[in-house]
């Protein structure tokens, strides 16, 4: 899974889930990150992944599938979909998206590679970020 790209972003997705103004910084170089992630519009979800009916217990989580599991949640990030994302142990994992209803936020975890293929199965459950610390989320 994915990890933050920086407190920029982290700020701005909470902003935009929290239907604040957008934040304004200092002029980003024009190959930052902050300056080419479009933030998605929709609601957030939260995603949990866990072991499918194809996982080979104590598989290492790498390998067939599993790669392109992670370059299409990476693709995700690049898009402005993803909040948060990461492994919680033992093959799961969660992913806070941002999605227009729950019929995309299932089609777009319906369409991880690991998913069509067994390996993984998920759920996406309409999240609500009531409370957040953005210093917390990004380790601050």
């Amino acid at each position: 899974m994915v990890r933050f790209a920086g407190p920029l972003v982290a700020g701005l997705l909470l902003a935009v889930s929290l239907g604040a103004a957008p934040i304004t910084a200092a002029p980003r170089s024009e190959g930052s990150i902050e300056a080419r992630v479009p933030v998605a519009k929709g609601r957030l979800f939260a995603v949990l992944l866990g072991p499918g009916q194809a996982w080979k217990k104590g598989q290492p989580f790498k390998g067939p599938g599993l790669d392109q599991h992670r370059a299409y949640w990476k693709a995700l990030l690049g898009e402005g979909r993803i909040a948060a994302a990461g492994p919680l142990g033992d093959g799961s994992g969660l992913a806070l998206i941002r999605a227009k209803n729950q019929k995309e936020a299932d089609a777009l975890l319906a369409a991880d590679p690991a998913v069509k293929a067994r390996i993984l199965r998920g759920a996406a459950r309409p999240y609500a970020a009531d409370l957040m610390s953005v210093a917390v989320l990004v380790g601050r």
